[in-house]
């Protein structure tokens, strides 16, 4: 059984002046540390892929306003909306797009890069939205805080961060869209080539993690991260992906839905391009599986990122707690959990589990460092409630969900 205790905006306001201490006490010892290193350089950004959904502004963009994915809204790169194909100025094909961005760039859901100059150029049969999915902290089934107008059935909101990098993808070239028969399509899949890394990572290697996000689909396909110079592939999977709430007008199965992919192994490439693997469909009346092959965004960066934070969880005396995170960042990564601004002795992994006691109620985090840099996670707020009365079976088991 999963419990999650999702914090009242009163006990966020009343708790806000210890949090902010314990993560400036937090934040200035990894600061110090970072200095002894010696770093010259170090960047983080996301690229965001956006939609225009022609003949629904409501639908279209969606410019990153929060932090997202542990990156701060001034380092992502809100990319020139792509048209659905779904007619009124938005005629279907494959279509290609392309944008340069340097330390310049603003406006338009853009911003400075801190170095160089990156090109990118990315293919897609088409673009869509995936509303309604907002990420692994919030709600079942739709993981969404949007709400939509029951009139024109389009969506008013969008939660800043997570879900503005969630709502618009490149489509996969199999699952519906413009042209599809039942669902089925038979068109290329998305291509992306990102030239110039090296001018923003002049001194340093880095890694990338992929974001997807898709209207249909049940899990999500592998992706190839490749070194076109050296033509050396890497693959990423999407191992924690939420499960999705069936539509229910196909025989495989389909719903919104998202994920996060692993981390890749360090780079130190000029050009480097993704490519997702096939995507695919079937059932035959017992078996289902729906693997979209689908990208909303990614991120690159040489110094830690804590793309998902340990999560708030309440438990009661005797229960087994565990708290995880999940970092990208070039090896080799540094764990520590902190209570209460005061590190752990022995919790030095991506994950920290206990015995839950009356004692262990707080506020945790996780900070991550390598060479180049260090991250602090969201606060994940422990409660412990005494054990109940007679009947009470101990030892449930109380853990952050779908993290890797």
């Amino acid at each position: 059984m999963r419990i999650q205790n999702r914090i009242p905006a009163t006990l966020k306001r009343v708790r806000l002046g210890s949090r902010n201490a314990m993560l400036g006490k937090i934040a200035g010892t990894v600061s110090a540390s970072a200095l002894m290193l010696g770093i010259s350089s170090a960047a983080t950004v996301g690229f965001n892929f956006q939609a225009n959904y022609c003949y629904g502004p409501a639908y279209s963009g969606a410019v990153v306003t929060g932090t997202a994915f542990g990156i701060g809204p001034n380092n992502w790169e809100g990319l020139s909306p792509m048209g659905t194909g779904y007619g009124y100025g938005c005629p279907p094909g494959y279509i290609t797009l392309s944008e340069t961005i340097d330390t310049t760039s603003s406006g338009g859901g853009l911003n400075p890069l801190p170095a160089g100059s990156v090109t990118i150029t990315w293919s897609a049969y088409t673009a869509n939205v995936s509303a309604m999915f907002g990420g692994y902290e919030l709600p079942p089934p739709n993981y969404s805080l949007s709400f939509r107008d029951g009139v024109f059935n389009v969506y008013l909101y969008r939660q800043p961060g997570d879900e503005e990098v969630y709502w618009g993808f490149l489509r996969d070239g199999v699952n519906f869209g413009p042209g599809s028969v039942g669902g089925d399509n038979n068109q290329p899949g998305y291509r992306i080539d990102i030239t110039g890394l090296k001018s923003l990572f002049p001194h340093t290697p880095f890694v990338m993690e992929l974001i997807a996000s898709s209207d249909s689909m049940q899990y999500l396909a592998d992706a190839s991260i490749i070194d076109v110079n050296a033509q050396n592939v890497q693959t990423v999977s999407y191992p924690s992906t939420p499960p999705v709430e069936n539509v229910g007008d196909t025989p495989w199965v389909r719903g919104i839905g998202g994920g996060l992919s692993t981390g890749s192994g360090p780079l130190n490439a000029d050009h480097v391009r993704i490519v997702g693997s096939r995507a695919s469909h079937a059932s035959n009346g017992v078996i289902s599986y729906n693997f979209a092959s689908t990208i909303s965004g990614f991120i690159v960066t040489d110094k830690p990122v804590i793309s998902m934070s340990p999560q708030s969880v309440s438990a009661v005396v005797t229960d087994q707690v565990t708290l995880r995170g999940y970092a990208v960042g070039v090896p080799g990564l540094a764990y520590q959990w902190y209570k209460n601004g005061n590190p752990i002795y022995g919790a030095n992994a991506a994950s920290y589990s206990f015995r839950a006691g009356a004692r262990d109620g707080g506020n945790y985090v996780l900070v991550v460092k390598n060479r180049f840099g260090s991250a602090v996670s969201d606060v994940s707020v422990v409660t412990i409630n005494p054990t109940p009365g007679p009947g009470y079976k101990p030892a449930r088991v109380i853990s952050n969900p779908y993290l890797m």
